[in-house]
């Protein structure tokens, strides 16, 4: 894959769970996106970590949320 298709992928992939996030959990796209950004779990996917990108977007968004919720304890 070239560097343009990785980030190609990347971006979409990021844009579908930020979306997931705001369907599943009532969060604007804005409050969305800052929690995905924000996250540990986001990095992973960037990073290519345990291959975190092959899951689904939704199971992701939750991954995520059960982060931020954890992070607000």
């Amino acid at each position: 894959m070239t560097e343009e298709s990785n980030l190609a992928f990347h971006a979409g992939k990021s844009a579908n769970i930020i979306k997931s996030l705001s369907d599943l959990y009532g969060l604007s796209l804005q409050e969305a996106a800052d929690i995905y950004y924000q996250s540990d779990t986001s990095e992973l996917i960037e990073d290519g970590i345990a291959d975190l990108h092959c899951r689904s977007d939704k199971y992701l968004a939750t991954v995520i949320w059960e982060e931020h919720q954890e992070s607000r304890k």
